[in-house]
């Protein structure tokens, strides 16, 4: 069971559950990368044997935790959300089911493609992340464009198969948020969003559910380790 939830802090818990723990209207933002339902393995191999293995709930896309996202979320927040282009439609729809008012599709230009059908496909050099509003949000700087090019994370520096660029959440935290906010993330993997998060100044919540991961964002982040195991 997760209890006294507080700010910057990592829970190795079921989000499902830890976001049941926090206030009502007390989130300026939420940054996640959930389980698209993809069932992806990476073929990064962390020993001569051994590939990363895949991350937990990945069999279906994970939307579930959004109708507590937007319960957690003040009015005039947000969310970004990152999916992929055959997961788009189910997170857009589960986005609006939950009360969240879906503004725009971001693309995430990651510059090097990834794998696939090499012979029947186009080459992927693209993720998707959705922004969606709990009532009127206003940018608190420059209107951000819709495309980010940023370089993906070589495989050989991988800590988590979705890893994503720091320099990628730094730039997301900024565009939607002011030093200070509150910005929580569901699904921390290796907690490449908290040290985001500390390098631009904001305040955050993390939960991860694998413990190997938690550990590891704990380490990354230098955060106090009072988390709770569910």
């Amino acid at each position: 069971m997760v209890t006294n939830i507080e700010v910057n802090n990592i829970y190795n818990a079921d989000c499902l559950i830890g976001m049941k723990e926090i206030d009502n209207e007390s989130i300026n933002m939420i940054i996640t990368d959930p389980p698209y339902g993809i069932d992806y393995q990476s073929s990064r191999r962390t020993d001569k044997d051994k590939r990363i293995p895949k991350i937990q709930n990945d069999k279906s896309p994970f939307i579930w935790f959004l109708y507590d996202a937007f319960r957690v979320l003040k009015a005039g927040g947000g969310i970004l959300c990152f999916c992929r282009w055959d997961t788009e439609h189910d997170f857009l729809l589960a986005m609006k089911w939950a009360g969240f008012s879906v503004k725009s599709s971001i693309v995430w230009d990651r510059q090097h493609h990834g794998m696939g059908d090499l012979k029947g496909s186009f080459a992927p050099t693209h993720d998707i992340i959705l922004f969606g509003t709990k009532g009127r949000f206003e940018f608190p700087g420059k209107r951000p464009k819709d495309v980010i090019s940023c370089q993906r994370l070589n495989a050989d520096k991988l800590r988590h198969p979705n890893e994503k660029p720091v320099e990628l959440m730094a730039k997301l935290i900024e565009f939607v948020s002011k030093q200070g906010d509150i910005i929580l993330d569901p699904f921390v993997g290796s907690g490449t969003t908290i040290e985001a998060c500390k390098n631009t100044g904001r305040n955050y919540i993390g939960f991860e559910i694998d413990k190997s991961y938690f550990d590891m964002s704990i380490k990354r982040v230098v955060v106090p380790n009072k988390a709770f195991d569910n």
